[in-house]
């Protein structure tokens, strides 16, 4: 255990020793599980992957289309699907918003500043499948066309 980050919860957040030492310190040591680990690579080697076809072949709008395409999103209509509703509500903060607010969150995210934010908000919900599936479906499809 480190004497400094004792000093810091002690003496700044005025938490006991006691209660630091066998509260909180053991959580911030404990290994990660193999499935996050997993989740954490394949979200950083596909995202790359996807930018550099994607951000030299096209743009980031083509790429947040394609995005919100797979998950059945309608642009002509601001129509959230099932599928998109199901995605965004994996996160804690919409995880208990229905489609109508989900809806207006989406448009409140689909602005041009916020594209590549919004690009790496929806690959983080997707599970890695989902994330093989839509770089097969758009990307080595596109490839061998």
């Amino acid at each position: 255990m480190n004497k400094e980050t004792l000093d810091i919860l002690m003496y700044k957040y005025h938490i006991p020793y006691l209660v630091a030492h066998k509260h909180i310190i053991p959580y911030t040591h404990l290994p990660q599980s193999k499935e996050l680990l997993r989740d954490i690579r394949n979200y950083t080697q596909d995202i790359k992957l996807i930018e550099d076809v994607y951000l030299t072949q096209y743009n980031e709008f083509v790429l947040l289309t394609d995005l919100l395409l797979y998950h059945g999103y309608s642009y002509n209509v601001n129509y959230i699907s099932n599928s998109l509703g199901a995605l965004m509500n994996r996160h804690v903060k919409l995880k208990s918003k229905d489609l109508i607010d989900l809806n207006n969150y989406m448009v409140t995210i689909n602005h041009p500043n916020r594209r590549r934010r919004t690009i790496k908000f929806i690959w983080g919900l997707m599970t890695p499948e989902e994330r093989n599936r839509f770089i097969n479906d758009y990307l080595l499809d596109n490839m061998t066309v």
